[in-house]
Parts: structure tokens; sequence; C-alpha cells
């Protein structure tokens, strides 16, 4: 592998374990690396050597996901994407569900534009059996997207809350709020938005300080 590869690769994982960790996932095991570490894992079984699983624990009423998985798919995927998700998520022999989608939510790595294609699958397994799945181009990932300076704050409120938020502000139904799309935005698939999920954005208001706004997720 070139070496612009490899560069692209190490400062892409040190975001996405920095993504991660702000989403109160354990980083510790996958932390200690460098470009020459990266390099060895990506010479051998590209596939597996790269992979990582983190986990998190979250309150008892928490709907979201305690482990993810993060996947690499190099070389590129999008000709045989349909293969790589049911290798992924389908048991060959007995066409069990290799994860449980209440608990796990999955991220691949790619190297390549994220595009129709991606979008459709990820919509396509939420819509079908509830799989939380994010596809990201490594090279989209060299600087955390949440970090640039014209990027507000974004965080996600707990399901819990929704009604308590839509009573607050007078409204009947989630669709009543602007919205944000579903892997589409790059936001969206960093957080780990599915549809139905809100997320609070916090901007500076020269008036008031700041001001608070809110968007829902739709597919």
């Amino acid at each position: 592998m070139d070496f612009e590869s490899i560069d692209v690769l190490y400062k892409s994982r040190l975001t996405i374990l920095k993504i991660l960790k702000d989403r109160g996932y354990n980083i510790k095991p996958y932390e200690k690396f460098g470009p020459f570490e990266i390099e060895k894992m990506a010479s051998g079984d590209k596939e597996k050597a790269l992979n990582m699983e983190v986990t998190r624990e979250l309150s008892a009423e928490s709907t979201m996901p305690t482990v993810c998985k993060v996947e690499y798919a190099l070389p590129k995927v999008k000709n045989r994407l349909t293969g790589f998700l049911r290798k992924l998520l389908i048991h060959d022999e007995t066409g069990e569900d290799l994860i449980d989608a209440k608990k796990t939510e999955i991220v691949v790595i790619t190297m390549e534009t994220i595009g129709d294609t991606f979008h459709i699958a990820a919509l396509n397994q939420w819509a079908k059996k509830n799989i939380r799945i994010s596809f990201f181009d490594a090279r989209a990932l060299i600087i955390n997207p949440l970090e640039h300076v014209y990027v507000p704050k974004h965080e996600i409120v707990p399901e819990e809350k929704h009604a308590e938020l839509l009573k607050t502000y007078n409204m009947t139904k989630k669709s009543n709020l602007p919205i944000i799309r579903f892997h589409e935005d790059p936001i969206a698939r960093i957080l780990g938005l599915v549809p139905g999920s809100i997320v609070e954005i916090t901007r500076p208001s020269p008036s008031a300080g700041v001001y608070k706004m809110y968007r829902v997720c739709t597919p």
C-alpha cells in the first residue's frame, strides 16, 4: 500500500476513535498505534487486521447500542456491496443474523466516495431489520468534521426526552421539526442518527449568546 493511503488510514483512524470516544465508547484497547502499525496491519488481511470492536455503558432506559463494530472495506467495496453486507450480517450456512441489531451498530470505513449506493444500502438495512450501519470515506475523516470552526455543537436528544421536548415547543409530532437526512448528511452519520432521532444544535447568537434548535432525522 502506498504512503498516501497509509497516511489517510492513520489520520482517519485517529478521527473515528475520537468520534467513538465522544459517543461514550471505551477506545483504550485501540489507542496506541502509529503509521508503522497501520502499514503493518494493512499489508496483511486488510478486512480483519484493521477492524475494531468497542463497547460503552448506558443507562437502563437507553435504547442506543452498546457495541460498535468498525469494519474496514479494502479494497473498494461499492461494486461488491451486497456480498460484503451479507458476509458481515448473515451466517452463510444457517441464514441467521450475526449481530444483535438492538445492541450493535456498525461503522464501515472504505477508500471511496460515499454516494447513493451506500446511502440506499444503509437505509435498507435500517428499514428491514433496524440495523444501524454507516459508511465513511476514510479521506473525509482526515479531519473531524465536528471540530470544524463552522460546524456548531450537535448533541443527540435521548429518546425518553422526545415527548417532553415536543411539549415544551408546543408540537404534536416530530415531523414539525426541521429535518436532517439519515446517512446522507455526514453529521448524521458521525452522530449515529437513525430515522426518528432528534439532534440538538447549539449556535452562537449576537443577541442571546447562544440559541438552540432541533432537527429530526428522516429517511
